[in-house]
């Protein structure tokens, strides 16, 4: 058994060696083609992400802003709710409806009822 390679022709070799030429150009082409798709791809996903982002940040400064606002007017608020209830308010106010404060202390009723104990 003796295997003997049969010589290729070297017309058929310029041949073959032209189609894998041709195969190796497209090949070369198609990754540079791949790799360009996933680079755009890449970018259009950072762009997005920091569009995103930026959006996230101006969110953020206007609630934090708000929340500012939303704060001094509860403290506005409560030193008016404060100032409102003092005793010379609530007396200035029930003035104007007819009520006076009373100036003479409340006296205590004892009774002096026997029980039968």
């Amino acid at each position: 058994m003796t295997t003997e390679k049969e010589p290729i022709e070297p017309q058929d070799t310029t041949a073959a060696q032209e189609e894998i030429n041709q195969q190796q150009e497209s090949v070369g082409i198609w990754s540079w083609v791949k790799f360009g798709m996933v680079a755009f791809l890449l970018m259009l996903f950072y762009i997005y992400n920091q569009h995103h982002a930026n959006k996230a940040l101006r969110n953020k400064e206007n609630l934090t802003k708000e929340l500012k606002e939303l704060n001094s007017e509860k403290i506005s608020l409560e030193s008016q709710i404060t100032n409102a209830s003092k005793q010379s308010e609530l007396a200035k106010k029930l003035e104007q409806s007819g009520l006076k404060e009373l100036n003479v202390p409340p006296v205590k009723i004892e009774s002096h009822v026997n029980t039968g104990k």
